[in-house]
């Protein structure tokens, strides 16, 4: 095990943190594998089973088996809210929620169906996430498998309050694997044996801006050098955060250091939110905001005037973000704070003309991450 040295705090964005894995994979494992046409648990494949077919998380699954979707803790027949096939996407509704119109979030796992089928409430778990949803909202995230392969390692969350992203290689990188806040003994399997390195990622909801945030404490970010065994061979845990096998730690206060942009586009094409030429990734994991959509953007301040603009029509109208007091000047963020856009054409407007639109920029207040961060 090798310690790779300290960070700066890292904020990651939700793109990355639920971002599309690459091109689906197409198999069959047997039973509920590969295509096949579930059986007794068919139902949860259907669009019509919680008219899922209008929800607006989608899942993607690269793995060789067919995966049913839970929510919660528990993992059984009551807490199924989908599935979905080896090597396509479905979507889940969450529009029945009591915090529907304001926005939530969830902690969904995939399980194969094989292994429900002989395992029950015993499943082991192949992904887990969390999502959000909200009217007007949208989210994606990949199935990963972390039960195919011939070689293994343990791992530790030592946080007991944020649960925990694995990524291979940067904080940026491929997301391995998702522990709950204060998971220990999680056994990850892998294909090979080739060391490899991971960054710890702590990730939680925003009960303010309603979107989910990643986070890395300059003082205890490390990545360590993990050797991946044949389940035979001895094995040797590995903590995150490092600095001892203590598994329940607390992070001293978090600072947020970006600010919070939620924009609701209100015109009629699809909107890219942008600094200068630079197109910014949604915490949802998609490009575009689709007209009547919300999506939410962390954007890091240094105080210094940022271009924020939205571009339509393949960049061809470009309408400037502003604050209504300062129409001519860049906007100056402040890291911790939330701000809000909604871009409207005005009535009679031409959708190709910039100058029918308005995009005010408004500061709606301080983020208290100590009260607003939660987590599963």
């Amino acid at each position: 095990m090798k310690r790779l040295g300290k960070l700066a705090a890292i904020l990651l964005t939700a793109g990355f943190v639920a971002g599309l894995a690459g091109c689906p994979v197409t198999g069959d494992d047997g039973g509920g594998g590969g295509g096949g046409d579930g059986g007794a648990y068919a139902e949860y494949y259907e669009g019509t089973f919680r008219n899922n077919q209008n929800g607006t998380t989608e899942v993607v699954n690269n793995t060789g088996s067919d995966m049913l979707l839970f929510t919660g803790e528990v993992i059984g027949k009551a807490f199924i809210v989908g599935g979905v096939k080896s090597g396509t996407r479905a979507n889940v509704n969450f529009s029945s929620e009591s915090d529907w119109t304001v926005g939530g979030y969830k902690l969904l796992r995939a399980v194969k169906q094989t292994e429900f089928e002989k395992a029950g409430d015993q499943s082991r778990v192949d992904h887990t996430a969390m999502v959000t949803y909200g009217e007007g909202k949208r989210f994606t995230t990949s199935i990963t498998s972390t039960t195919d392969g011939d070689y293994q390692y343990q791992v530790y969350n030592r946080s007991r309050d944020y649960g925990l992203e694995l990524r291979e290689n940067s904080p940026e990188g491929r997301k391995v694997a998702y522990l709950t806040k204060g998971e220990v003994r999680r056994f990850i399997r892998t294909s090979s044996n080739t060391e490899l390195s991971l960054y710890p990622v702590w990730v939680a909801f925003n009960n303010q801006t309603k979107t989910i945030v990643t986070f890395t404490p300059s003082d205890t970010l490390a990545a360590l050098d993990i050797q991946p065994k044949r389940p035979t061979e001895e094995v040797t845990p590995y903590y995150f955060p490092i600095g001892g096998t203590d598994v329940n730690i607390q992070f001293p206060n978090i600072t947020l250091p970006f600010a919070a942009v939620n924009v609701r586009n209100n015109g009629q094409l699809v909107a890219n939110f942008r600094i200068a030429n630079t197109i910014k990734k949604p915490q949802s994991g998609y490009s575009g905001i689709t007209s009547g959509a919300r999506e939410s953007y962390e954007v890091p301040s240094d105080g210094e005037p940022l271009n924020l603009n939205l571009a339509m029509s393949q960049g061809n109208t470009v309408v400037n973000v502003r604050f209504e007091d300062k129409p001519g000047e860049d906007a100056v963020l402040k890291n911790g704070y939330l701000y809000t856009v909604t871009l409207t054409l005005k009535t009679g407007g031409n959708p190709g003309v910039a100058g029918d639109y308005t995009a005010w920029l408004v500061e709606t207040g301080a983020m208290n991450s100590d009260d607003l961060l939660i987590s599963q």
